[in-house]
């Protein structure tokens, strides 16, 4: 994986603040060498914590709003700008659509941006949503599609993924962070009401903690691991 004025790098998220927790560090890393870089955000994420349906209370309202605003200020600290949301696709309830459309909205996304790099989850996740949108890029991304970028990589999430039960996300690439990782934590710092206090995983020190989990096994004080799984010379 490398990084300069020609890299064109999409990452496609279930939810704002995905991007961060699964790629903060190495967007920020990506932008300082000269990369272009834009984030697709298939659904909101704050629905699940409300009765299923129940989607008109004030609250309700609130809690979208923190979130988007979150979103808005994240990205503009990691100095993103090429943003594309859908508001109205339900936490949680990625399931309920059929997945080409899903596809679809990722494949609109990828003809207009180009990327030479794609970032997105993991199929090993607790979340369906995650899960879902892993498929839809495997999807968006078949050979035969109009344009499909030469690198795509999938990140983990914490809690997500490490909250399932047998298997786990497995990286063979690891990107150093250890000079971002205040830009991480920035950018993450601005989705309020998202962290808890340790040993919750989305914790400042819960997310040390995995990236110097996973710097360890690439003699590195601080990376974010990712699994490549396609990648065309």
């Amino acid at each position: 994986m490398y990084f300069d004025e020609d890299t064109r790098l999409l990452v496609v998220a279930a939810h704002p603040d995905d991007e961060v927790l699964g790629c903060g560090g190495t967007l920020a890393r990506a932008i300082a060498q000269g990369a272009q870089v834009a984030v697709q955000f298939l659904g909101e994420g704050v629905s699940v914590r409300f009765p299923y349906g129940q989607y008109d209370s004030e609250e309700f309202k609130k809690q979208s709003a923190v979130r988007l605003e979150g979103a808005k200020m994240a990205l503009a600290s990691l100095g993103i700008t090429d943003v594309t949301f859908n508001h109205e696709r339900k936490c949680c309830q990625f399931d309920t659509v059929p997945l080409t459309i899903i596809v679809k909205e990722i494949q609109t996304v990828i003809e207009r941006f180009k990327p030479t790099i794609l970032f997105t989850h993991n199929p090993v996740e607790v979340n369906i949503d995650h899960c879902i949108t892993y498929k839809a890029v495997e999807n968006a991304c078949r050979p035969t599609c109009p344009f499909v970028p030469k690198e795509i990589y999938t990140f983990e999430i914490v809690c997500s993924g490490n909250w399932t039960f047998d298997a786990s996300f497995k990286p063979n690439t690891y990107v150093d962070v250890s000079k971002f990782w205040d830009k991480k934590l920035k950018a993450w710092h601005c989705y309020e009401g998202e962290a808890r206090p340790f040993p919750f995983p989305r914790s400042d020190m819960g997310l040390e903690t995995i990236s110097r989990y996973r710097g360890m096994a690439c003699g590195l004080e601080k990376a974010e691991g990712f699994k490549l799984v396609r990648h065309v010379i």
